[in-house]
């Protein structure tokens, strides 16, 4: 193994989608999506993670969702209120990888996150969050998310990849599926994980 490819959310950055579920069900807005926020009902949701809508235009698609008067702070509140913490032992952890496999993240994620996320790395650890790893591809950014082959593809032609040389990280199953059939080792995030718990498919 040369290459580690991280999800983001539910692997490094913990998460808890409810929250915005909750949240936007206090706008009026009720069965948004399944309990894991993996299925969206309204189309924008994916059109904003693939970058293909910008942050107003889902702002304002998000209030014809409701009856109610919402401001955008209100809804980048309740989208960005998912976002949880990020453990030092996983950034530890994957400082000490960069010593000797390339590193990579591949995450499914939007710019209102983003904006949330980033800064909040910046804060905490005093570093960028891009400098953890030798490359970031956002979904938005790059106008692929997964689990379609396109996403995986794009990292490992961008960055000179082999499949089988690569360990793809996720929390997902469907997307551990997906980069499995593209003959990249995967491994599978389990609730209660420790994030070092891939020392035994690296060794």
């Amino acid at each position: 193994m040369k290459n580690i490819i991280f999800d983001f959310g539910g692997v490094i950055l913990n998460l808890d989608i409810s929250a915005s579920l909750r949240a936007f069900e206090r706008m009026g807005i009720k069965q948004l999506a399944n309990s894991n926020g993996t299925r969206y009902r309204d189309p924008v949701f994916n059109l904003h993670e693939t970058g293909a809508v910008t942050d107003q235009q889902f702002r304002d698609a998000i209030k014809k969702l409701t009856n109610q008067t919402v401001t955008d702070d209100e809804i980048d509140e309740a989208w960005t209120g998912m976002l949880l913490d990020i453990p030092k032992d996983r950034v530890d952890y994957i400082l000490d990888l960069k010593k000797k496999y390339r590193v990579f993240l591949l995450s499914n994620t939007n710019h209102i996150h983003q904006l949330r996320f980033e800064p909040y790395f910046k804060h905490r650890f005093g570093f960028s969050f891009h400098d953890l790893f030798e490359r970031v591809y956002y979904s938005h950014g790059e106008g692929l998310r997964k689990p379609d082959n396109e996403a995986f593809l794009n990292v490992l032609n961008q960055s000179g990849l082999k499949a089988v040389e690569t360990l793809f990280v996720d929390d997902s199953l469907e997307n551990i599926e997906a980069a499995g059939k593209l003959g990249i080792n995967t491994y599978h995030i389990q609730p209660g994980y420790k994030l070092s718990d891939i020392n035994k498919v690296l060794s």
